[in-house]
């Protein structure tokens, strides 16, 4: 659904419903997210591999993920790990451009260029009214998941119970292009075992107030498959951690008040353990230790019926320790945000942040100051039309990882700077028992001092590096289309990207003016669905354009484009009050061998069947 957030603002999100999220049985948040217009996943393996989300090219620190109100991303490489989320409770998902006055979204994630917004069963307004869910899942390659769901509602409070435990074997069978040479293997060194869990307490002692605290963490143990160029079959690299979320919220509403605050903490602990490694020792333990903890407060005020404003501050503090570091990072951050909204000529949204790091590079300690402006106008063209404009400047900081990491690592790195700028048109036609809704955007951006991974001795070492300046220019289109025909209903959902980014640093160098690595021209996908009574069925088609695997733009470095064909079908049978699900789905259906990462090859045809019981 593509719809406005609610009458007192004119950010747009596009929305993924719970029982779309579900019957795709996805293995992780990014399976779900490559779905939406303007997002690219980078995706270095199957169930357990790394995946990150980039908005329109963009490095993915540009974009933030928040879930359940707070920010969740990784001191040590300043994202999420999109493998690393489940989401077998989610709610709603939704990709939220410009929102200055809503106190929910926490201000670091609006001074960011774009928000991926989850709500799950823990957050205040889940819809989810089960007492118990409990489901087991089992798939191709030896994949074995169980989860359970407890809950208890009162008049004043809530308490939530969510975990689940999943392990996947990963040895499927391939086949890639080495020169001339086809080769066929299997995937070895690629299983996992994984542990999650969420305890969350709401208490609202009246209808002002509202608390919540909520704890999560989860385990992990990973062999590391690698790439499967110069191969090892015998490799013995792991990678084992574990993460401790905490954060408390406290939600204040009453007359012409909204305020919002709200404590974090995050930990997470890494092992990285090659018992092969070539080194005095014969083999490589590297163990890192990062946290980070915040605070934020946020006030709106209604001033008028037109007119909406926010203030709120916020406090990051972040670490990394570890043993193959020069010396121990850290960083604090202080922020600001003046939003307003304004129903003058059409509804008007602005916000300014001012951004100030203080940070600890080898022995010195580096001040920076930002200024981060937003805009956006919108107005209707008729009833069923509307256009509006959205502009907004954003940077990201280099992560610890991109500093420090071995030897990539460059404390040399500058800021990276984005100007985001985009045209937005809105169509929706409702008919008889239907709606059709299209939503087309323009899009260009701007970035200076860039930062990549590139070879700067040779082939087998690289270094982070700001390349210079780049652009992107392109157009997301997105259509939905829903009839009901009485017990029937008939579904399709379109999105296609198109997208161009330049590296426009030097017009001396080779690589002026070629694509960037991994930013696909076209990309997309197309949807269809029909549900009737206890049944429901799925097609869907995702594609991903040619692209290539380095800034130099010649053929030994293009990764061909590939379509994936996937389909599913559930149902669900009621017992007085509890109900019962089956899903089953296929995917890659026509086992098409491809990556998205040069060499991190993928499954061919696989599937999933899921039971499911609630109550």
């Amino acid at each position: 659904m593509i719809s406005p957030r609610n009458d007192k603002e004119n950010s747009i999100q596009i929305e993924l419903s719970k029982d779309k999220i579900q019957n795709k049985l996805a293995n992780d948040l990014g399976q779900i997210l490559s779905l939406l217009p303007g997002l690219q996943i980078k995706n270095y393996g199957d169930v357990g591999g790394l995946k990150t989300v980039s908005f329109r090219s963009l490095g993915a620190g540009h974009t933030a993920l928040v879930q359940d109100y707070s920010s969740v991303s990784t001191t040590q490489s300043g994202q999420a790990d999109l493998s690393s989320f489940p989401v077998d409770f989610i709610e709603r998902l939704e990709l939220v451009t410009l929102s200055p006055t809503r106190t929910q979204i926490p201000i670091h994630a609006k001074l960011a260029g774009v928000v991926v917004n989850v709500e799950s069963v823990h957050s205040y307004v889940g819809t989810n009214k089960r007492n118990l869910i409990l489901g087991v899942q089992a798939g191709s390659f030896d994949q074995y998941e169980g989860y359970l769901m407890l809950q208890k509602r009162a008049k004043r409070w809530a308490g939530t119970l969510t975990g689940k435990i999943r392990s996947y074997g990963g040895s499927y069978p391939y086949t890639y292009l080495n020169g001339n040479t086809s080769i066929q293997d299997r995937r070895k060194n690629n299983s996992l075992l994984e542990y999650f869990g969420t305890g969350s307490i709401q208490f609202s002692p009246n209808q002002h107030h509202r608390f919540q605290l909520q704890i999560s963490g989860n385990e992990y143990k990973k062999n590391l498959a690698g790439a499967v160029v110069f191969y090892n079959s015998n490799a013995a690299q792991y990678l084992n951690g574990y993460g401790l979320n905490g954060s408390f919220n406290h939600q204040f509403r009453k007359n012409k008040w909204n305020v919002f605050s709200s404590v974090n903490y995050q930990k997470n602990n890494l092992q990285y353990l090659d018992s092969t490694y070539l080194n005095s020792q014969g083999y490589l333990d590297s163990r890192y230790y990062s946290g980070q903890l915040d605070f934020q407060s946020q006030a709106a005020y209604s001033i008028t019926e037109k007119l909406d404003i926010l203030i709120g501050s916020s406090i990051i503090s972040e670490s990394l320790k570890g043993k193959s570091l020069v010396g121990n990072p850290s960083r604090n951050t202080s922020e600001s945000l003046v939003g307003i909204e304004w129903k003058a000529v059409g509804k008007i949204l602005a916000q300014l942040g001012a951004q100030g790091i203080f940070e600890k590079r080898d022995t010195a300690t580096t001040k920076q100051w930002n200024l981060l402006p937003a805009v956006s106008w919108s107005f209707d063209l008729g009833s069923k039309n509307k256009i509006g404009l959205v502009y907004r400047y954003t940077c990201r900081q280099p992560t610890f990882n991109e500093l420090y990491y071995q030897q990539i690592g460059n404390t040399k790195l500058r800021t990276e700077k984005a100007h985001i700028a985009s045209l937005r048109y809105e169509l929706i036609l409702p008919f008889k028992q239907g709606i059709s809704q299209t939503m087309i955007q323009p899009f260009y951006s701007y970035v200076y001092d860039k930062i990549l991974a590139i070879p700067t001795k040779n082939l087998f070492i690289w270094s982070i590096q700001n390349i210079g300046k780049s652009d992107a220019m392109g157009i997301e289109f997105t259509q939905f289309i829903q009839k009901k025909l009485r017990n029937h209903t008939l579904g399709a959902r379109i999105n296609y990207t198109f997208q161009y980014t330049r590296d426009i640093s030097d017009p001396k160098s080779l690589t002026y003016r070629n694509i960037l690595s991994y930013s696909p021209l076209h990309s997309g996908s197309l949807e269809l669905d029909y549900s009737w009574k206890k049944l429901s069925f799925f097609v869907l088609t995702s594609y991903l354009g040619e692209r290539y695997a380095l800034n130099q733009n010649i053929p030994s470095n293009l990764l061909a484009g590939y379509l994936l064909l996937d389909a599913g079908a559930s149902y669900t049978q009621q017992l007085k009050k509890s109900e019962l699900t089956l899903r089953f789905t296929i995917n890659n259906i026509t086992n098409r061998q491809y990556s998205y990462i040069n060499y991190f090859v993928m499954p061919g045809t696989h599937f999933n069947i899921r039971l499911q019981y609630a109550l």
